[in-house]
């Protein structure tokens, strides 16, 4: 309220002090017309001012019920709010399905760049809490299958359902990865094998984007 007057007070001294710079100095409005915009940044002062308490005002004969507007505004931004979290909640799904093109045997799961952007959005848009359940059951999906691209590594797999714990930790993965496993990916290859720098990279890409995955499990562990 206090901060309400403070701006009404200012808003209507600007407004009579340029409706005086244009009388006096510019010499642009006249005597009436001086009066006429200095009452109007009054009134608009006084409406800033309290703005709570006002119900109704009127502008050139037609009346702006306040109380109204404010009611219909929070209205349609609640309802816009509502419609971003149900476009959410469909985009998480779409999230977990694949492109449909022929797989071309990374170690990172072709989704996640798409998880990951949509997952920023929702935290930016803080609705993390609200789409929790439908994040997980996606969520879930996505960290089994980047899991086991990386059998290479921790020569085992999951399912989808199955929980993460401490010894599933991306740190394991890093310390454990050899040159080896390296060598054993190329063996399966025929006469065009990839070098040696492009399968260690890509392996190590795909323990980079599980790790982003743990600590998406380690955001939603909390909530």
């Amino acid at each position: 309220m206090k901060k309400n007057i403070v701006w009404g007070l200012i808003v209507a001294m600007l407004g009579m002090g340029c409706s005086l710079w244009l009388l006096i100095d510019l010499e642009k409005l006249s005597g009436a017309e001086f009066v006429t915009l200095s009452l109007g940044f009054a009134v608009i002062g006084l409406i800033i001012a309290f703005a709570a308490e006002v119900q109704e005002f009127s502008i050139a004969g037609n009346g702006v019920k306040l109380k109204e507007l404010r009611t219909e505004a929070e209205k349609t931004i609640e309802e816009l709010k509502q419609a971003r979290t149900e476009l959410f909640r469909i985009l998480i799904q779409k999230s977990i399905e694949f492109s449909g093109g022929f797989g071309g045997g990374s170690k990172v799961d072709e989704r996640l760049n798409t998880f990951f952007q949509l997952f920023k959005q929702i935290e930016k848009f803080n609705c993390i809490r609200e789409l929790k359940h439908d994040i997980e059951n996606a969520f879930n999906i996505l960290m089994v299958s980047q899991f086991n691209n990386l059998e290479i590594i921790h020569e085992s797999s999951k399912t989808v359902g199955d929980n993460f714990d401490e010894k599933d930790k991306p740190d394991f993965l890093y310390i454990k990865f050899k040159d080896e496993m390296v060598h054993k990916i190329l063996g399966f290859y025929g006469g065009n094998k990839p070098s040696f720098e492009y399968i260690q990279n890509d392996i190590l890409k795909g323990v980079e984007a599980y790790a982003k995955l743990y600590a998406i499990k380690i955001q939603l562990d909390k909530l």
